[in-house]
């Protein structure tokens, strides 16, 4: 094991931390858009999810099973904007790849967060790099986490301004050639780009997107649980910039959270976080190449609540048919009882392929099953 490090988060304050110069490489594993790590805390082993837009947590069950000190009750906003309430412990070692650090702040999820059943003990925040360097290489599967500035290709080309005073890396984002939009890069989120809802109009009104379509549901969940039953709008911008990056024909979906850039990213290039002296730097895999981003979406989005498919998010073009929250029981002529929510999420367990599927779903006025065609669009 390399030295030990001691780390103290401050979240009312700022991050502390003393160390002799470290260097570590951490393997990971991308599930479904997630980087699940491997991390031991007090010696019990557990899947974490590395996440740049988080501080350390651990879920309830987890933390039944460690030593931890109770130091405050904190008040949280998770990624879709919804407010929450934890307790904030500390953990005497957490251990992730060949280092150990000590006295390390987590909060500790609500009994029952939805995070658990997708096999996850905990996140893997900016408690651990707050102040460090860190790099994500998606082609090596390796996150590098270190103080040695030397060992990384820093380049000042593709360097851009952290803009948050925090330990979350916020980046300025050029839509049409003019920076538009303040974004965290959001290792803990899949996907490419969320617009936050008022940013959206801000940029409708401007002329720099276009609106493709319009829907309503439920779709995605943050550390509070799922979101509320929302409006979300699906759109396309012409070209998005990144530091000297650009991408083109990029679609995007609205969000009540803030803005946000997610793994999709790494699929283009690698990403490193200079936390000391603020800066972030995206490196292309093919510098000259324009990558492009436009991407087709089911026009009824299938997730999973109380353990049974559900027709989640209705787009306008199949709102006709159905207006949310109907249970699925057949895709593609393949019958669904109870599921499993982690196979669900991290497998393509429906089997969706090509631009259009057949479902059965539960009439909400009826109680009876009723046959449809949805479509990529």
């Amino acid at each position: 094991m390399k030295r030990i490090l001691s780390l103290i988060l401050l979240l009312l304050g700022g991050l502390g931390i003393s160390q002799a110069a470290f260097y570590t490489r951490i393997p990971y594993q991308n599930v479904a858009g997630k980087m699940q790590v491997k991390v031991s805390v007090g010696g019990v082993e557990g899947t974490f999810i590395f996440d740049t837009g988080a501080p350390v947590c651990l879920t309830h069950s987890f933390a039944q099973k460690v030593n931890l000190t109770k130091i405050q009750e904190m008040k949280f906003v998770d990624s879709n904007g919804q407010e929450f309430t934890q307790d904030l412990y500390m953990l005497d070692a957490l251990k992730v790849s060949d280092t150990e650090f000590t006295k390390v702040q987590a909060v500790v999820f609500e009994e029952g967060n939805m995070i658990e059943q997708m096999g996850i003990d905990g996140v893997l925040g900016y408690t651990l790099f707050g102040t460090q360097i860190v790099e994500l290489d998606a082609q090596k599967q390796e996150i590098v986490i270190s103080d040695m500035e030397e060992r990384f290709p820093l380049k000042p080309e593709y360097a851009s301004v952290m803009l948050s005073a925090d330990y979350t890396p916020m980046i300025a984002l050029k839509v049409g050639g003019v920076v538009a939009d303040t974004v965290l890069f959001d290792s803990g989120a899949a996907g490419f780009w969320e617009v936050s809802e008022p940013k959206y109009f801000q940029l409708k009104q401007q002329g720099v997107v276009k609106q493709l379509s319009k829907g309503q549901g439920i779709i995605s969940f943050g550390a509070a649980g799922l979101e509320e039953n929302t409006v979300r709008y699906r759109l396309k911008a012409e070209e998005l910039g990144i530091g000297a990056a650009r991408f083109k024909n990029v679609t995007a979906e609205t969000t009540t959270g803030m803005s946000r850039i997610g793994t999709d990213l790494l699929y283009y290039g690698k990403v490193i976080m200079d936390y000391r002296k603020r800066l972030f730097y995206f490196i292309p895999n093919q510098p000259e190449a324009v990558p492009d981003m436009y991407r087709k979406t089911w026009n009824v989005e299938i997730t999973v609540m109380d353990d049974y498919l559900t027709a989640g998010f209705i787009w306008e073009s199949a709102a006709k048919d159905l207006s949310g929250g109907e249970r699925i029981v057949e895709v593609n002529g393949k019958r669904f009882d109870k599921v499993d929510m982690y196979e669900a999420m991290t497998t393509n367990l429906v089997g969706l392929s090509g631009d259009e599927a057949t479902i059965v779903v539960i009439d909400k006025k009826t109680g009876k099953e009723k046959k449809l065609k949805i479509y990529q669009e």
